[in-house]
Order: structure tokens, then sequence, then C-alpha cells
């Protein structure tokens, strides 16, 4: 076999990604919060306030449209207990294709942390859940999922790109769990 005959592997645009919306509302959110960081006057402020508050909306939109999507293809099991929570439990071995579905239904990036969270939090993160979902502690239907957080934080965080820093419109009265946790972890480090 030569080198000419090896096959390429496939390319994919990111438009052609099912998350592409979802992305594309958080790279324009990160765009809007260097415009309201530069802004000047109150008019400007405000603006720029009320764009990331539609970006934010029409990005959470398009996640609930997409895992929706996803959730279709969830076995009746998975479905009942990780959808419906009705009580029951996946008591039995999952298969790779299985764990893949789960793994993908838990990779749309989470926009919603996207008010709170930098790049590095993101990606922090993103190492915290794939290093639990590869600890002996962690079955197979919880390790595909954290499998999945992780890589729908790295891809917000590329979305939104390495300086990304949140917005400071309002101080927080509370910090969520996630960046107490990307806090706790940085400052460990």
């Amino acid at each position: 076999m030569t080198f000419e005959s090896v096959p390429k592997p496939a390319v994919v645009k990111e438009a052609d990604l099912p998350e592409y919306y979802v992305l594309l509302c958080a790279r324009r959110y990160a765009a809007t919060v260097k415009k309201f960081a530069l802004a000047t006057t109150d008019d400007e402020r405000r603006q720029h306030r009320k764009s990331l508050n539609y970006l934010l909306e029409s990005g959470l939109i398009e996640a609930d449209r997409e895992r929706e999507r996803r959730l279709r293809r969830y076995p009746d099991d998975f479905r009942k207990a990780l959808v419906e929570k009705n009580g029951s439990i996946i008591s039995r071995a999952i298969t790779l294709e299985e764990a893949e579905i789960l793994r993908c239904a838990s990779s749309i990036p989470p926009i919603a942390l996207i008010e709170n969270l930098s790049a590095n939090d993101m990606e922090g993160l993103a190492d915290v859940f794939e290093g639990w979902a590869q600890s002996d502690l962690t079955d197979r239907v919880e390790g595909a999922r954290l499998f999945g957080w992780a890589y729908g934080l790295r891809s917000l965080a590329e979305a939104v790109g390495v300086d990304y820093t949140p917005p400071k419109i309002v101080p927080a009265k509370t910090v969520s769990l996630l960046k107490f946790m990307a806090d706790r972890m940085l400052h460990s480090r």
C-alpha cells in the first residue's frame, strides 16, 4: 500500500456538528463580553447586556433542542433511570454502543456555565471529570456521562477562546458549585 492510497481521515466542518448553534451562541457571547468590557457609556453597556441575555437564552434553547434529539436514542431502561428518574437503576452491563450514546447525549456544551466560568475553569473541570470517569469506583454509565461532560466543557472552552473570562456585570452573591470546584482546583495546584 502506498502513501497516496491511505485514506485520509474525514474532516468535520464545525457547521456540520449537531451542536453548531450552541457553539455559535457561545462564540458570539464571548465576543460580546469583550465589547461589554470596552464599553464607555451606560447606553453601550445596557445594549451589550441585552445582547448577552439574548445570546445566552438562544444558546440554552439550542442546547435543550439538541439534548431532546440525542435522548431519543436512549434505550428504554436508560430513559426511565436517567431522564424520567423514576427510581429505577441500570443494573446490567452496558455495551460500548450504549456507552457512546450516553457520552454523546452528555457532551452538549453546557452553555449555561458561560456566565460564571472562564475558559481555564472549563478546561480544569473537564480534566477533573475525565479523571473521575477513569476511576475504578465509577461504573460505565457514570463514566460515559463524565466523559461526555468533559468533552462538552472542552468544546465550550474552545468556542469562547483561551482568554475568555465571564462578564463582570453584577457581583454574584453565591458561587455555583462548579465555579467553587474550579476555584478550589486552581488554588490547590
